[in-house]
C-alpha cells in the first residue's frame, strides 16, 4: 500500500514535474522555524505543517526539513539505523528523490544533506554538510515531567535539576549512568536537548562540530538546531565521567574495527552500525583519521564506577549554619499587614480569606498560627510560599537584599528560586512535597541539585546523613519513597525541606492525617531538629497540642484576621477571646 502511494507520487508524472508532497507556505514555515533554531541553538521552535503522506516512524519531521531546505542540486543520503537499504531509508530516498529532483548517494562524503535517524555518519561531515535528524519526542522533559506548561516553565528559567535526579537514581540503582539513546546534553550552557535516538557514542560529535544539525518531530511540529561550533554537553556529575556505549573486546566481524558503534547480532558477535563506513574500512577506503575522533577516551572505566551503596555508611550530624537577621534587627522573616482579598464569583461580593496579618519570627524561634477551617491560616500560609499571588502588604526575608526587599513584589521565579535555599516547606500531604515515584534519596537530591548541587558523591553523602537523621532507615534509602507509610514519607520530606539548610521553614499541619502514634514521633522529631538550628519556623495547623508542642509564640487566626496574639503557654494557660478560650477547651477535651 505504502510503495503504491509512493510511485503514484513520483513516478506517474511527467519529467519535467515534482510531485507537491510539502507546498511553498509549509516550507516557508520550516526554514523560519530552522533558521529560529540556528539562532538560538537548543531551543525548541514549533512550525506550521500538513501532515506527510507516510506511515507513523517513517521520520515525517526529518523528511519536511530535508524537503524544505533541499533543492536540485543536493545530494541527499538516507540512513536508518545506520543502513542506506533498509525499507524505510530506501522508501524516503525515492520521496526526496522524486519531489527535489536531487541526486542520491549512499556515500557521506558526496551528500550535502544526510537525513538520519539512529546515527551520526561515521565519516566526518564538513562545513558544507546538514545533518538532519529524525526525532521521535521532542520534549527531553517528559521523563520526568508530565505537564505540558511545567516543561515550558523549566525551560524558560533553565530549571533542569530533575535531569540531574534521573541520573542520580541510575547511579544509586546500578553504579553507573546508563541511558541510551537520547542522552541529554546541554546546548551552550542553556537549554535542555535529546538529540533522540542517536547512541551516546554519538554526543561528542555534535560539540563544536563543522557542520549543521537540524532535529525535527513531526508529529508534534517541533525543531531545534545545533549550528557548528556550538558547545554540546551531556549532562553527568562533576565527580562521576560521562561514558559511551562499549563491550570490552569487541570488534567488528567483518572489517574488524574496534573504534566505530557496534551493534549485537543474534548470534552474539558485533557488526559496525554504519553499513557504508564498514565496507569502506574493507576496501581500504576509509579515514585514517576516524581513531583520533572516535570518543574512545569515554569508554566505560571500571575503577571510576561508584558503588551502589556509596553514601550508606553511619554519619555524624553536621551542625548547620547560623541564622540570618536583617541588619540591626532580630527577625529572619517579617510580615508586616499581609492580606489576600479572592473576587466574587458571578456578582458575589468579595471575600476577605486575610486581613492586616503582621509577625516576626526571630531565627531559632517557632511561631504558631492556629484557627479552624476558613480562619486564613492556609491562606497566609500560601502567600508566604508564593502559591497565592496578588497578596497585599509585605513580607521581607533577613537573606534576602538584607531585608530590604518585599518579597511579595519579586516575579514567580523569583518567589520559586527562594523555595530551593532560603525557605523550605513541609506539606500536610507528603505527596505534595515529595516525588513518590522515585527513592528517598532521590528526593533529597531534587533539592540539592535544584540548588546546584553537582557531585554524585555530596550528594549521596547529604542525603544519607539527613535520612539518618529523620530516622529514615539507610537500607531504605535507594527505595521508592511511594512504598512509604504516610509516618515514613513524612520524615522524608522533612529531610527534604532541611537539605539546603534554609533560613525559614514553614510547617503546614505537619502530622494530620497520620495515626496518633506516628503523629507523635514526627513531633518529637520536629522539636529534636528545630532544637538543633538557628532558624526560624512557622508553624500552621488547626491543632492546639501541636501549636503547643512546636512553638513559644502564637497568634490565633478567625474570618482571616489575627484576634489573638501570645507566648504559646500563655494563651493554652489562660486564653482571653472567647474563640481562643474555644479552641484551648476543643484541645484539653
Amino acid at each position: 500500500m505504502i510503495t503504491t502511494t509512493l510511485d503514484q507520487l513520483i513516478e506517474d508524472r511527467p519529467e519535467d514535474s515534482a510531485p507537491v508532497v510539502l507546498d511553498e507556505q509549509a516550507k516557508r514555515e520550516v526554514r523560519r522555524a530552522c533558521l529560529s533554531g540556528v539562532c538560538v541553538p537548543g531551543y525548541i521552535v514549533p512550525f506550521g505543517s500538513r501532515e506527510m503522506p507516510v506511515a507513523r516512524g517513517w521520520g515525517s519531521g526529518g523528511l519536511q526539513v530535508t524537503l524544505a531546505i533541499g533543492g536540485p542540486d543536493d545530494s541527499v543520503k538516507v540512513i536508518d539505523q545506520g543502513d542506506e537499504e533498509g525499507v524505510n531509508a530506501v522508501n524516503l530516498r525515492r520521496l526526496i528523490a522524486g519531489t527535489l529532483r536531487c541526486r542520491t548517494t549512499a556515500d557521506t562524503l558526496d551528500a550535502s544533506i544526510v537525513q538520519s535517524r539512529h546515527r551520526v555518519p561515521e565519516d566526518k561531515l564538513d562545513a558544507d554538510d546538514i545533518l538532519v535528524l529524525q526525532v521521535p519526542q521532542s520534549e527531553p522533559l517528559r521523563k520526568v515531567e508530565k505537564s505540558v506548561y511545567e516543561c515550558k516553565r523549566r525551560h524558560a528559567e533553565a530549571d533542569y535539576a530533575k535531569m540531574w535526579v534521573g541520573l542520580y537514581e541510575g547511579l544509586a540503582q546500578n553504579g553507573v549512568i546508563s541511558g541510551g539513546a537520547g542522552y541529554p546534553v546541554m546546548v551552550q550552557d542553556r537549554y535542555l536537548m535529546a538529540p533522540s535516538p542517536i547512541p551516546r557514542w554519538d554526543i561528542p560529535r555534535l560539540d563544536d562540530s563543522d557542520h549543521l544539525t537540524l532535529l525535527s518531530h513531526g508529529r508534534d511540529k517541533k525543531i531545534y538546531a545545533v549550528p557548528p561550533h556550538t558547545k554540546v554537553e551531556p549532562l553527568t556529575f562533576t565527580d562521576v565521567p560521562f561514558e559511551v556505549e562499549y563491550t570490552a573486546g569487541s570488534r567488528c566481524g567483518l572489517c574488524g574495527s574496534d573504534d566505530t558503534f557496534l551493534v549485537e547480532t543474534a548470534a552474539g558477535d558485533y557488526l559496525c552500525s554504519d553499513v557504508q563506513w564498514c565496507l569502506k574500512v574493507r576496501a581500504g577506503m576509509a579515514d585514517q583519521d576516524h581513531r583520533d575522533r572516535s570518543p574512545l577516551h569515554l569508554l566505560p572505566d571500571p575503577s571510576r564506577r561508584v558503588l551502589a551503596t556509596a553514601g550508606t555508611k553511619r554519619r555524624s550530624w553536621t551542625a548547620p549554619p547560623a541564622g540570618v537577621t536583617a541588619p540591626g534587627e532580630e527577625w529572619s522573616i517579617k510580615v508586616s499587614d499581609l492580606g489576600k482579598t479572592y473576587r466574587g464569583y458571578r456578582g458575589s461580593s468579595e471575600v476577605v480569606a486575610a486581613a492586616a496579618v503582621s509577625f516576626d519570627v526571630a531565627p531559632g524561634e517557632a511561631l504558631g498560627i492556629i484557627g479552624e477551617s476558613g480562619s486564613g491560616k492556609s491562606t497566609v500560609m500560601r502567600c508566604l510560599i508564593g502559591d497565592e499571588l496578588e497578596a497585599t502588604g509585605a513580607v521581607f526575608l533577613g537573606s534576602v537584599d538584607e531585608g530590604r526587599t518585599n518579597v511579595l513584589d519579586l516575579d514567580p521565579a523569583e518567589r520559586r528560586a527562594l523555595r530551593i535555599g532560603t525557605l523550605s516547606v513541609v506539606y500536610q500531604d507528603p505527596a505534595a512535597g515529595l516525588d513518590l515515584g522515585i527513592s528517598a534519596g532521590g528526593n533529597v537530591a531534587d533539592r540539592l541539585t535544584a540548588a546546584g548541587w553537582r557531585s554524585y558523591h555530596a550528594i549521596r553523602d547529604r542525603a544519607a546523613e539527613l535520612l539518618e537523621r529523620v530516622e529514615v532507615p539507610l537500607e531504605r534509602m535507594d527505595d521508592v519513597v511511594g512504598q512509604f507509610s504516610g509516618g515514613m514519607r513524612q520524615r522524608v520530606q522533612i529531610a527534604k525541606a532541611l537539605a539546603t539548610d534554609p533560613q525559614v521553614l514553614l510547617l503546614d499541619e505537619p502530622t494530620t492525617g497520620l495515626d496518633a502514634s506516628v503523629a507523635a514521633g514526627v513531633l518529637d522529631l520536629l522539636r529534636e531538629l528545630l532544637a538543633e538550628r538557628e532558624i526560624a519556623v512557622v508553624v500552621v495547623s488547626h491543632d492546639f497540642s501541636v501549636i503547643d508542642a512546636l512553638t513559644d509564640r502564637a497568634l490565633v487566626m478567625r474570618h482571616g484576621r489575627v484576634v489573638e496574639t501570645g507566648l504559646t503557654d500563655q494563651l493554652f494557660a489562660d486564653p482571653h477571646h472567647p474563640y481562643t478560650q474555644r479552641l484551648v477547651a476543643a484541645a484539653k477535651h
